[in-house]
């Protein structure tokens, strides 16, 4: 075995050891044919245990697709251990464009980033993933890619702590009125918890113009103007998860 940096590898980590492409070749199929490794996609492969199985988790996967790859959305939720459910789906951010694809039954599915805002290498894990603020932000801003509203919910009502400074970071780089409407009215909910300052939310509401927006409208049976977010909103927002609509 040629030496390896990690359990996980492309063409472009280990050909630089070899003299030529076929000899590249040779060793790959070699592996291959001794159920060593484990073709992942085209010039990606894993190294197997002794039972067959990857010695790396689908993050790590996710992670090594491209040089930019990162989780996020749902799929931060499940790495932070904060979602409720786990999904066969692992949304992988990239501005490098790659096709997505299945391995082992769980599907890779490139989402095109918003920004560059937070998004951390966790070194000892050796994954790249977007800070648990810039998920809850990214979370709210596309609520079906979150696992719809009840999965967010779940999630804030799991999450230990969250960093307000970091939060208005993660909406500074969206800048998008709504978003600022959003997690305004959605944190609001929260606010005791997470130790969320007035001034967070004063922030939120500086965006804020006249537009009346829909939030929700969909997903509950009550919805009622919130005055001072300025939202069609549901009446009681945390009714599904603590019972009863």
């Amino acid at each position: 075995m040629k030496k390896l940096a990690s359990y996980i590898f492309t063409k472009a980590d280990v050909q630089s050891q070899f003299s030529s492409e076929v000899q590249y070749n040779n060793w790959i199929a070699g592996l291959l044919r001794a159920k060593r490794i484990m073709k992942v996609r085209k010039k990606l492969y894993v190294l197997l245990d002794v039972t067959g199985e990857p010695l790396v988790t689908k993050f790590e996967i996710a992670s090594k697709i491209t040089d930019d790859a990162f989780l996020c959305y749902h799929s931060a939720l499940e790495y932070y251990g904060v979602a409720n459910q786990v999904f066969h789906t692992l949304m992988v951010g990239s501005k490098s464009r790659f096709n997505s694809f299945t391995f082992l039954d769980i599907d890779y599915i490139r989402q095109k980033p918003n920004n560059s805002y937070g998004i951390n290498y966790i070194n000892q894990a050796r994954v790249r993933v977007t800070s648990l603020e810039r998920t809850v932000i990214d979370c709210i801003d596309d609520i079906d890619s979150s696992g719809g509203i009840d999965e967010l919910l779940y999630a804030l009502e799991i999450i230990p702590n969250l960093n307000e400074k970091e939060l208005l970071g993660a909406l500074s780089a969206y800048n998008s009125i709504f978003l600022y409407q959003k997690v305004g009215y959605i944190l609001k909910h929260y606010q005791t918890k997470f130790g969320l300052s007035e001034d967070f939310f004063l922030e939120c509401k500086s965006h804020l113009t006249k537009q009346v927006k829909y939030f929700l409208k969909n997903d509950y049976k009550e919805i009622v103007y919130d005055s001072y977010w300025q939202l069609m909103a549901p009446k009681d927002l945390l009714s599904q998860i603590r019972g009863g609509y």
